[in-house]
């Protein structure tokens, strides 16, 4: 499943370099948070445990793995790859369920602070989109549901 995400080719270099861990603000302030385990597991075929793991959800997405990687591939792309995997199975945290559902509701991953806009004489938010939104994600959930539909 993961080797349609991920190139394993450039994993194999990454877990012989290591320098992202060094550099990776996860890595140096969460304990247990470690990259190189994860790309070991990954190669190892044995990613199954990091399914279910909350590590695979701290990646901060800051890039500094890109920009020190001298591929320029990044363990950040093995934590997308993973999470991407974890909520196709409905493996997510409460915090990601509730930012899809209002996301859903509203077309928004939070509501602006309307006074707090006003007092730094920001302009009123754009329109956003949500119906839009909502017409796209209605199409998807019809096209895979057909997907999902036994021929007859």
């Amino acid at each position: 499943m993961l080797d349609t995400h991920l190139d394993f080719k450039l994993l194999e270099m990454c877990a012989r370099c290591e320098a992202c861990y060094h550099i990776c603000p996860s890595s140096l302030n969460i304990e247990g948070y470690d990259p190189r385990a994860v790309i070991k597991d990954i190669l190892a075929g044995d990613y199954e445990k990091w399914i279910t793991s909350k590590h695979i959800w701290q990646c901060l997405e800051c890039h500094h793995c890109l920009e020190i990687c001298f591929q320029h591939y990044g363990f950040e792309n093995a934590m997308t790859a993973l999470r991407t995997l974890a909520a196709k199975r409905g493996v997510t945290p409460p915090q990601v369920k509730r930012g899809w559902d209002m996301f859903v509701k509203t077309g928004r991953l939070g509501e602006p602070i309307m006074p707090a806009r006003k007092k730094l004489s920001l302009p009123e938010p754009g329109a956003s989109g949500k119906e839009e939104f909502l017409k796209l994600l209605g199409v998807y959930r019809e096209a895979k549901g057909r997907e999902g539909t036994p021929a007859e």
